[in-house]
């Protein structure tokens, strides 16, 4: 690849001949081993159903885990989700010769008809998080939410974790995290952040530098250096706190999200062996709780 391909994929213009997703899971640790393991999570879904599922993978990218469902499930109704218009057309052409699959290019959230099963791999951090009612109000009985992501590794105190666990709602205000109405309303009425939310960012873009030091280095020592120049990128936009677009929250603020959006975990998967403060990748299932949720969990 030529030094202006990668200033053309990985600056702010548009994709033009390069296919990310693939590019990522050659140069990028555990994307691939999660692939894997979420195709055999929709696998024995289609077995225990008995019966065809219909499976939306939720910002698919260039279709590369569209394509492994499509071809390990055949009968299986596949839409690969994406919105930019280049890895969209990168995932019609991958997904040319699966009769069943197709690519949906509107919002998720203009998506109407039931599903059995809601992929979200690597997209929760990118989405606003109104899409999780949606997903809830989506899935079938028996239906399932399998949700992985790069998370940053975890960053929460005990004292954290108490104030996450007695919080019966969770928002982002300008990056910072709120765990009460109280918090929520100071801050939409005068921007007022607490402390203890800004000592979570602190210790949330500490974490993170050290976690993509490690993705940085994984790269560069395999000769990657379209994902290494990519993820130096995505550090800069990470560690910028209002930056939504690419905001890592840690795997208990996620779990802790999905329960206040009305959500039942039922497994949860680490990808790679590492020590905690390298460890991202968690793959979860989730499905819809007892409990109605009440829109203030909303990003």
């Amino acid at each position: 690849m030529s030094s202006e391909e990668i200033s053309t994929v990985y600056g702010r213009q548009e994709f033009k001949r390069v296919d990310v997703g693939a590019v990522m899971r050659d140069g990028h640790p555990d994307i691939s081993d999660g692939d894997q393991l979420i195709v055999d999570l929709v696998a024995k879904k289609r077995e225990s159903a008995g019966r065809p599922l219909t499976v939306i993978d939720v910002g698919s990218g260039s279709g590369v885990l569209s394509e492994m469902i499509a071809q390990r499930l055949p009968d299986c109704r596949v839409i690969a989700n994406e919105i930019a218009p280049n890895p969209a057309r990168q995932a019609r052409d991958r997904l040319a010769d699966h009769p069943r699959a197709e690519v949906f290019t509107d919002s998720f959230m203009d998506w109407k008809d039931p599903l059995d099963v809601i992929i979200s791999w690597g997209s929760h951090h990118h989405l606003p998080h109104s899409h999780l009612q949606h997903a809830r109000a989506l899935l079938d009985e028996g239906g399932v939410l399998i949700l992985g992501d790069e998370f940053c590794p975890e960053y929460c105190t005990d004292e954290d974790v108490k104030r996450l666990r007695d919080a019966d709602v969770i928002e982002l205000g300008g990056g910072y995290l709120l765990a009460s109405r109280e918090e929520i309303e100071a801050y939409r009425k005068d921007g007022t952040v607490p402390e203890w939310s800004r000592t979570l960012e602190d210790r949330r873009r500490r974490t993170l530098w050290n976690w993509y030091k490690f993705v940085i280095d994984y790269a560069i020592e395999r000769d990657h250096w379209p994902v290494a120049i990519a993820e130096m990128q995505i550090t800069k936009d990470d560690m910028v706190t209002s930056f939504e677009e690419e905001h890592k929250l840690s795997p208990l603020i996620a779990e802790h999200e999905l329960a206040v959006n009305g959500f039942e975990q039922i497994a949860k998967h680490v990808i790679g062996d590492r020590p905690a403060e390298l460890q991202s990748f968690f793959i979860y299932e989730f499905v819809p709780g007892n409990g109605a949720a009440d829109g203030d969990g909303d990003r």
